[in-house]
């Protein structure tokens, strides 16, 4: 019984190499979005935070809040959208001293990096 040439064992290994990147690129590719969108959102959210404290308007935050929690597509997400939440809750929050506000935020923003 024989194995065959060389140059056929090597054939067939470049075979299976090409469907299994065929059917993990996909996987890998649609995994580093989520990364990127995560990551994008994440950014965009300390900014606005930040904007918000220092100019004692939460208005912006909370519209790209509200227009960004309709993608929510997973638990990472919600625990983003929870932090925000939370940061909303506080800059709204007329009891709380501009102070206290402001190291409240950067607790919330140590969350979000």
């Amino acid at each position: 019984m024989s194995i065959g040439p060389l140059s056929e064992w090597v054939t067939a290994a470049a075979e299976i190499a090409a469907v299994c990147v065929a059917l993990f690129l996909p996987v890998y590719d649609k995994k580093q979005e989520k990364r990127k969108k995560t990551r994008n959102m994440k950014a965009i959210f300390r900014f606005l935070m930040r904007k918000a404290l220092d100019e004692k308007d939460t208005s912006n935050l909370e519209s790209y809040f509200k227009i960004s929690y309709l993608v929510i597509d997973s638990n990472d997400d919600k625990q983003i959208y929870s932090i925000v939440q939370r940061a909303i809750e506080i800059l709204n929050d007329k009891d709380i001293t501009q102070d206290k506000k402001e190291t409240d935020i950067e607790q919330l923003l140590e969350y979000l990096k």
